[in-house]
């Protein structure tokens, strides 16, 4: 019983500080040196953080992804320059317009930070 406790204790702590990290880091003021040292050093702690207490894991064998994931990229390239050179914005939008409206919202910049925090960790235990 005590195991399964320390168990989840040992998983809430961090959440609840990189929860009340991300709301902090978010209500910074956008393209500041304080926002900008804020999201960067909290990458970078959570990069050495993954590299040092996650369980490594084995590579998956190689599946040949790499074809499909830059059709995909070029896909998205295409397009947001495809919206930008069409006029009026409001009805061909653009990536970055996109994410502009939905990361109006306080939440949802802390979640989406949260988010880029988990996923640093995860690529610096491979």
């Amino acid at each position: 019983m005590r195991d399964g406790t320390l168990r989840w204790t040992g998983t809430a702590v961090p959440a609840a500080v990189a929860a009340g990290y991300a709301w902090w880091a978010t209500g910074l003021r956008p393209f500041t040196g304080p926002a900008l040292v804020a999201v960067l050093g909290a990458g970078l702690a959570a990069m050495a953080l993954g590299a040092a207490a996650l369980p490594r894991r084995t590579p998956p064998p190689a599946a040949g992804h790499a074809g499909v994931w830059f059709g995909l990229g070029a896909a998205l390239g295409l397009w947001q320059l495809a919206s930008f050179l069409q006029h009026p914005r409001s009805e061909h939008p653009t990536l970055s317009s996109l994410a502009n409206t939905l990361f109006q919202s306080h939440p949802t910049r802390a979640f989406a930070l949260l988010a880029w925090l988990a996923g640093a960790a995860g690529l610096a235990r491979r």
